[in-house]
């Protein structure tokens, strides 16, 4: 299928994908430099949060982003199951960066604009015949 047959909303919602990824990138990469990644998460010790802390957002950042960008890659070929689960990690992260606009982090906030702006776009009127009509040819 060509690109002229791509609705832009589609196309858009790509890009917002990867958007995503690259503030999701700031986001950890100024954790870590403030070292303020979570020390609850590891049972509110210090040390080991320091200790493991650093590899753990890493390996996450780096999983998270490739998963993202390859759904967000068969979303753009029209493949609709991709569309669905672009759709459940746009919802996991509104829930996840709720307690952002409490902290007004202006870097978490955006992620989550940028995952519901995505997730609608892929859902709008103009876009739906896109997944069907590639749902129909496979």
């Amino acid at each position: 299928m060509d690109n002229s047959a791509r609705p832009t909303a589609v196309t858009a919602s790509f890009w917002l994908w990867i958007a995503s990824v690259a503030l999701s990138a700031i986001s950890i990469l100024t954790s870590l430099a403030n070292g303020s990644y979570a020390v609850v998460d590891v049972g509110g010790n210090a040390q080991v949060a320091d200790a493991v802390g650093p590899a753990a957002a890493i390996i996450g950042l780096a999983g998270g982003a490739a998963l993202r960008i390859l759904f967000a890659v068969y979303m753009l070929r029209g493949r609709n199951w991709a569309r669905i689960v672009l759709l459940i990690l746009a919802i996991i992260a509104v829930l996840a960066g709720l307690p952002a606009f409490a902290a007004g982090n202006i870097v978490d906030i955006l992620i989550v604009v940028v995952a519901l702006a995505a997730a609608v776009l892929m859902y709008l009127p103009t876009s739906n015949p896109y997944f069907r009509r590639r749902s129909a040819a496979a």
